[in-house]
């Protein structure tokens, strides 16, 4: 096996360890507190994490800045969480720094996703990134990405996901989440929720930070595989055609102004309406396919689903693929699937936590088709309608190397 596959196989078993924020910082302080030299922005929430940080980076990569990303999970290798200017880490790095650094790691006990974000704020220091865009992984306040002190936190929504570790209630998630935000440092909500945002004020108010609260999307409609949209009076274009990316620009949009106004950050009109129109996020209501068009979107919740809807309302009669893990509330995503469409299928693939297309279905009426390679060709064969392919950002991993394996195969 290649070495590069043994280190990561290495890594990616030590998910489930857990020893707590404390013990990362107290590994942190053992290679000289490098996240403190980092320049950062952090972003939290239950969904648009990555479309809102993805927004930012493509316009502050073309204000002329060097920008570095942290994300999760990855889409199509493991290097692509880590990214300078949208450009994944080479294998030869990520070994390397593997090669100096894990005997440290293991001492520690640190888990396979503090291994990667250590990996990340060494890189970004040594790449002289002018600006750190890092999203929290699961909750913030005890995430270990929270050992950050950013310019600004960015919090874009707050939904019911992950509640065995973040709470059984919106108001007791957003207190977890709430906790990127810092001392006297900005924060942008894009929570709309009542409930939720009474938390994140609150939190807001007691760390005397200032609170930014994004308006409303006026007069969104989709053009050409286009979102035209009006938001704080402007008008706006974007070329992911979902209306949640609208909302998720909103944060990006108030994160911008901030950067430009308290931190006097280079960013003119023009850098920002072409910047956002320049960012495409991969996973994410994504076309991969022409004929039949075949779109996939990492709608891994229950906001997810009804983000996913309103946007599919939109566009006639189109089929749905999807597939979930064993925690979540599949019935309702799928209740919410079959009312905006009447021809869905689910069905599995190959991962620990993946549930059963049998039980997915229960006595919901879908097509149950275990074998998602034959799902999908069976729906390239028979229709021309649009197939949506859905569900977790695992499953949307697989079907989007599997598309792409198929595309070079047939040319």
């Amino acid at each position: 096996m290649k070495r590069s596959k043994v280190v990561l196989k290495e890594i990616e078993a030590r998910r489930n360890q857990r020893k707590g924020i404390a013990n990362f910082e107290a590994y942190l302080h053992t290679i000289n507190d490098i996240h403190k030299r980092l320049t950062c922005i952090h972003i939290a929430g239950t969904n648009g994490k990555g479309s809102t940080l993805n927004d930012i980076r493509s316009v502050l990569q073309l204000a002329g800045y060097r920008v570095a990303t942290f994300t999760s999970p990855y889409l199509e290798t493991h290097y692509d969480r880590i990214r300078i200017n949208d450009e994944c880490i080479s294998e030869e790095s990520f070994l390397n720094y593997y090669d100096t650094y894990h005997q440290g790691w293991y001492e520690y006990g640190l888990s396979a996703f503090e291994i990667d974000t250590v990996i990340a704020f060494l890189y970004f220091y040594e790449q002289k990134a002018d600006i750190c865009l890092i999203e929290a992984g699961i909750g913030g306040r005890l995430d270990c990405t929270n050992v950050i002190t950013p310019l600004l936190s960015v919090i874009t929504n707050i939904g019911m996901d992950h509640m065995e570790y973040l709470g059984a209630t919106r108001s007791e998630i957003a207190w977890q989440k709430g906790g990127i935000i810092k001392a006297n440092i900005p924060t942008v909500i894009g929570e709309k929720h009542p409930e939720a945002v009474s938390v994140l004020k609150d939190i807001c108010h007691k760390q005397s930070s200032s609170c930014t609260m994004t308006g409303l999307i006026i007069d969104p409609l989709l053009i050409n595989r286009e979102l035209h949209f009006t938001y704080a009076n402007e008008r706006y274009i974007l070329t992911q055609p979902a209306y949640y990316q609208g909302e998720n620009c909103a944060c990006a949009i108030e994160a911008l102004k901030i950067l430009r106004e308290v931190y006097h950050y280079s960013i003119s009109k023009n850098v920002l309406h072409e910047g956002l129109k320049a960012a495409s996020w991969k996973g994410r209501f994504e076309a991969v396919w022409e004929k039949p068009l075949i779109i996939i979107d990492g709608a891994h919740n229950e906001d997810g689903i009804r983000a996913l809807c309103k946007t599919l309302e939109t566009m006639g009669s189109v089929r749905i693929l999807f597939s979930a893990l064993k925690d979540k509330e599949t019935t309702a995503m799928l209740e919410m699937l079959c009312t905006c469409c009447n021809d869905v299928t689910v069905t599995e693939f190959d991962f620990y936590r993946c549930k059963k297309a049998i039980d997915l279905a229960g006595r919901l009426p879908v097509k149950i088709n275990p074998d998602y390679q034959k799902a999908i060709q069976t729906a390239m064969r028979d229709s021309e309608e649009p197939l949506i392919i859905t569900g977790s950002l695992y499953f949307i991993s697989e079907v989007r190397a599997y598309l792409k394996r198929l595309s070079a195969s047939s040319n």
